[in-house]
């Protein structure tokens, strides 16, 4: 059971890993062209590129061989820079030895919404606002260039220095947002300037939605509200547990005082002599080994309070379900990362319990470990584990079965575990009566 779950809690961590990619980069293979489409929906496009490219980001590990491949040998320095470039990709080209850049950036700055519509000497006119006003820029070749959705300015830069670097850029501004598309000689991967392969890697660019400023406005007022909505019921949602567990304390105080009661009874009529010690009415015992603990823990995590769980699951889907039907990727992403730290901190938790059980019963040594009960008319006593135990029936919590074992549980979270099997076939159906009876408070 438990090499199912870790099975299980590993495939939803690769899940989790697959689905935090979506909204930056998707990859849709061509087998036919020989090249993928790699669809980045934070920007609202998609770009063919060769399946031969290297591609470079800043999530990639330092470890990765496409560093190398790409001739970067600082890996770390590299990813510095593309953050403060806010480049969301780079992508080297082996044959030509070159690195194409893809950086994005919010507009506001500019407090401009969309340029793709500008007549040429407006988008002239906004492309000079981008060029750098000071020493270290020699020149800037300003142009035009017709992509086949927009139009985007081109700026052919040439800086001071000894190495006379150079760089090409391509840019808009649509849908709120700074596009830009470079290709340089001062940065790694890129040894000389290559206009055609660049324009090439251009005219790929597809936007699969332009908005206009209103659609923008409504875009961005509903991802808020979906994630203050997420955030509301999810607050609600705790407000609800914590009324719920105040109600349950009320309970649990309310169960403890009650037997409080009972047990104080029962001490007082044993000290008299009026308890039967002699003759128990069963006799059980169980062999607690790791196979007996396994269930137990499996039990006490995952089916303890499934009815609890299952409903807070549900609760839990509706809200981030709601809130992708509203078009909310990110709060898929933060739902389905919540989902699988809980269920990794929960198996996790498992994994170090049964650890726990392991060491207390000592079966790293012994194959198993032999727990007698005796059950009287009015009591019930453990030896075997630990020293004696000894409790009154009400104390019991509640009693489970699971897997052939039946789980006295003596308080919220640990349980007595009673081998059903050991009780003669013909008594377990009085066995199990007899418990419970006598488990039930008034």
């Amino acid at each position: 059971m438990f090499a199912f779950l870790k099975r299980k809690a590993a495939f939803l961590l690769s899940l989790f890993l697959i689905v935090c990619l979506l909204p930056f980069s998707f990859a849709k293979a061509d087998e036919v062209t020989g090249t993928h489409v790699d669809t980045y929906n934070m920007q609202y496009l998609e770009i063919t590129v060769p399946d031969s490219y290297i591609k470079l980001t800043s999530s990639l590990k330092d470890g990765d061989p496409s560093w190398s491949e790409a001739h970067i040998e600082n890996p770390s320095q590299a990813k510095d820079e593309y953050k403060v470039l806010n480049l969301v990709a780079a992508y080297f080209d082996p044959d030509a030895n070159a690195t194409v850049n893809f950086i994005s950036k919010p507009s506001s700055v500019f407090n401009v919404f969309d340029i793709s519509q500008y007549d040429d000497q407006q988008m002239i006119d906004f492309a000079k606002t981008i060029v750098p006003q000071d020493e270290s820029v020699k020149s800037a070749d300003v142009s035009v260039y017709n992509h086949p959705q927009m139009k985007m300015f081109r700026i052919e830069f040439a800086f001071t220095g000894d190495n006379e670097d150079k760089e090409l850029l391509y840019g808009t501004i649509i849908n709120g947002t700074l596009l830009q598309f470079s290709m340089d000689t001062k940065h790694i991967g890129t040894m000389t300037l290559n206009d055609d392969l660049l324009e090439k890697f251009v005219s790929n660019v597809h936007l699969t939605r332009i908005m206009t400023y209103e659609e923008y406005q409504e875009n961005q007022k509903k991802g808020l509200l979906t994630i203050a909505a997420f955030f509301g019921a999810g607050i609600l949602l705790m407000l609800i547990l914590f009324f719920i567990s105040k109600f349950r304390q009320k309970q649990k105080k309310k169960r403890v005082q009650a037997v409080s009661e009972e047990l104080l009874v029962f001490r007082k009529k044993k000290q008299a002599g009026e308890v039967n010690i002699s003759q128990p009415v069963y006799e059980i015992e169980t062999n607690y080994d790791k196979k007996l603990l396994e269930s137990y823990t499996t039990y006490n995590t995952w089916l303890r309070n499934i009815k609890r769980d299952l409903v807070l699951a549900a609760i839990y889907l509706l809200i981030v379900g709601y809130a992708v039907y509203l078009g909310s990727k990110i709060i898929l992403i933060i739902g389905i990362a919540a989902a699988v730290i809980i269920l990794y901190l929960k198996y996790n938790g498992a994994e170090k319990y049964l650890d726990n059980l392991i060491k207390r019963y000592d079966l790293k040594k012994k194959k198993s470990i032999t727990a007698t009960y005796k059950f009287y008319d009015e009591h019930f006593t453990m030896t075997g584990i630990d020293s004696l135990s000894e409790y009154i029936y009400k104390q019991i919590f509640r009693v489970c079965n699971y897997q052939g074992y039946m789980l006295i549980y003596i308080s919220e979270e640990n349980a007595l575990i009673i081998d059903v099997e050991k009780v003669p076939e013909d008594k377990r159906i009085d066995f199990v009566r007899f418990i419970m009876e006598r488990s039930r408070i008034d």
